[in-house]
Order: structure tokens, then sequence, then C-alpha cells
């Protein structure tokens, strides 16, 4: 919990600095100090210079945004655009880390052994009121201890429950890879691990996140041929819908308000036609307030950015804490170049990974492919602990694909 509290604030902005940051800075100095023999020709390797690539065109955008557009208070921007750095930053840490195979296993048992306290952790939350520690709104994020109150969804460790949901797909996803192998012995530690993350996950009521894993899940079933495990992934499904009641709610929610929608769009054609008398009329149409406040603020406000400056977007920060939709974001806040230039990472990463020998590198891509998800309705990359992760991780692929 201790990184959640902040270590040194910034008056008018939620960012702060924290533990984690002081971290990651005492890493990636130690890696400059050690690889700097290495790091021009590591530069010189398509994903590398495509993340160098994207961080001169975001900065461009950043300083496009301060002393062109005019829509990014200096301090504000220059510490968002700090943060892309920091957080890209991790794949050469992972890349440099990562030497040789005998490490693999190691590896494994950590993400495994972090996922069972993280998981641990977010059911005391839900059933022994646990302390939460959010980032939800400008008092939250100075560091209070609460604890979850009626029909409030889990936090766990480290964010929001939409953010403790996409990190469950790294450890569950890598559970489904080695518990469907064949030379796995003691899967019974895998489901020790795999349940209760699982369950967290549910309690998140994440409905994209949900989606997501079952999708990428039945990809990388299929990929690997384990066919059985497709009636497996089925029955697990379904079950769900009773573990986890507030999700299977926001499902039905989400479907009810669209067909009350359409129902209220019918009956107002017909009442051009004729009188309806007021009692006879519809009741006011429900709303799914998350996706309303998408389609109607959050979404229109990027799009409006992007008109401003198609080509760089309108820099870090000038939309706001959150879009909800991480295209959108990038697009704009970075622009058309921005976005082409985050987009070139993914097919770099994407062209390796997916011709790889090792199936771990097989297990990232699903991995990614379930964040990707996610970025539709979610700014997934920019929440710090998905992005860390996921760029820590993508370096020890990467250097596994160049291993294997």
């Amino acid at each position: 919990m201790y990184p959640k509290f902040p270590l040194i604030g910034f008056e008018g902005v939620f960012v702060a600095i924290r533990l984690e940051d002081i971290l990651i800075a005492l890493v990636v100095g130690i890696y400059l100090l050690f690889n700097w023999r290495n790091l021009i020709s590591d530069a010189k390797k398509p994903i590398h210079r495509a993340i160098l690539l994207y961080w001169l065109v975001s900065g461009v955008s950043t300083f496009a945004g301060i002393f062109l557009t005019k829509t990014v208070d200096p301090k504000v921007g220059l510490l968002h655009f700090g943060r892309r750095i920091e957080y890209m930053s991790m794949f050469w840490v992972g890349y440099w880390a990562f030497d040789s195979m005998k490490n693999f296993s190691t590896i494994i048992r950590s993400i495994l052994v972090t996922a069972l306290v993280v998981a641990i952790f977010g059911l005391g939350q839900q059933f022994l009121a646990w302390p939460v520690i959010s980032t939800s709104n400008s008092e939250f994020a100075k560091g209070l201890t609460l604890s979850l109150g009626p029909g409030a969804r889990i936090n766990s460790t480290f964010a929001g429950h939409y953010d403790l949901a996409a990190f469950c797909l790294f450890p569950l996803l890598i559970i489904i890879w080695l518990a469907t192998s064949e030379t796995t012995k003691k899967r019974w530690l895998l489901a020790l691990v795999g349940i209760p993350l699982y369950w967290a996950m549910l309690l998140s009521a994440s409905r994209i996140t949900f989606a997501a894993f079952i999708v990428t899940a039945f990809l990388m079933i299929v990929i690997f041929k384990k066919w059985r495990w497709l009636v497996v992934l089925f029955v697990v499904s379904v079950l769900s819908v009773f573990l986890s009641p507030q999700l299977a709610g926001r499902y039905r929610e989400l479907i009810i308000t669209r067909f009350n929608q359409i129902s209220f769009v019918s009956v107002a054609h017909a009442e051009d036609v004729r009188e309806v008398p007021d009692a006879l009329k519809p009741t006011e149409v429900l709303e799914d307030r998350s996706l309303n406040i998408r389609l109607k603020a959050s979404w229109p406000k990027a799009i409006r950015a992007l008109y401003k400056n198609p080509v760089l977007g309108t820099g870090f920060s000038s939309v706001g804490l959150a879009i909800d939709n991480d295209y959108l974001r990038q697009l704009a806040e970075t622009g058309i170049l921005g976005t082409l230039a985050l987009a070139l990472i993914y097919i770099r990463l994407a062209k390796s990974w997916l011709f790889s020998k090792n199936k771990f590198t097989l297990v990232m891509s699903c991995v990614t492919v379930g964040l990707l998800a996610n970025a539709v309705f979610i700014d997934i990359f920019e929440a710090s602990k998905i992005a860390i992760v996921f760029w820590l991780l993508a370096g020890v692929t990467q250097k596994i694909k160049e291993l294997a």
C-alpha cells in the first residue's frame, strides 16, 4: 500500500511523486551506469528505435501544447511527459535484467506470488474491511485510508478497480498457459493462486476486462490447441455470473439500457404520427452512467482537442484526468504523429513476438491484446501500475524471444 501515499505533491494536479518513482529512478540509474556502453547498440534495434521515436514526437507535442496551442500548463505537461518516459524506461530495465533463460522460472514465480498477495488483499478489502487507498478524487489522492462502502468495488493494493482487473490479465493468462502444459506438475499450486485472483477480478466488476479475459483466454487455448480446456473456460464463464452478481448486474444494466433506448426511439417516432396521453408515454430512459459519460462528455472532449492540432495534439494533460479511451487520449494529446509513433511500437512487438519459438511470448501477445481491448474504455496504459508492469515484462519478453 505504501506507494499509494504521495511523497511530494504538486498544487492543482492529482499526480504526485511517490516512493515507486524514486525506486524506478534508482533502478534506471543503475541500468545506465552498468550498461552505458550498450546504449547505442540497443538504440539501433527496431523496438528500441520505435520507443525513442515516440518519446521524441510526444516531447515535441508537449512543447507545442505549452507554446503553440497554449493548452498545457508547463509544470503539469512536463510532469506527465516525464511519466511516459518513466513507464517505458522499464522496457530497457526488463531487457537488461533478463540475461539467461535460467532466470525464467524466477520471473514466473515472482509474478504468481505477487498476484496471490494482490488477490488476498483485494478479498480482504471486500470481506475483512481491510484499508483502501484510492486516487479517484483530489481528496482521496492525498493518501486517505478508507474502507469499502456498500456496493463498492475492490481496489486492492495499488489502484482503482479497473486497474486491478487489468492487472489480473497478466497472471491469469500465465496460469492458464502453465495449467494446459503437459509438463506442468502440482497444478493445485496454480489453482491456489488462480482461484482467489479470478474471484478478485470478478469482484472488481469490470465488464470490459472480464470480456477481454474470456476472449484472450479462448484465443490462447486455440493457439495452443488445448481443445478440452475450452469446456473448462465455458463452465468457468457461466459460474462467474453466480460468483459476481454485481458484474452480472452491470452487464444486465447495459443490455436493458440499450434496449430501452431503442424502444424509446421507436415510441418517439410513433408520437409524431398521433398524440399520446402523458400517462401512456414511456418513462425516462435509464442510462448506463459510465458509458453515457464517455459518449457525451469525455470522448467529445478528446475529439475537440484533436481538431485544435491534428498533427501534434494539444499536449499531455490537456484533456484532463481521464478520457476513458486510450486511443482518443493519444490522438488528443499527441496527435496523429504521436499515435502513429506509439502504434509502431506495438506493431514491432507483434512482429517479434508472434513468430517466436517460446510460448511465453505468445502469452504476452494475448495479454497485450487484452490490454488493447481495455484501452477502448479505459486509459489503461496511463495507469502507472499497469504501465510499469507491462513495459517491464515487455522488455523481458523481447529478450526471451532473442534468447530462444
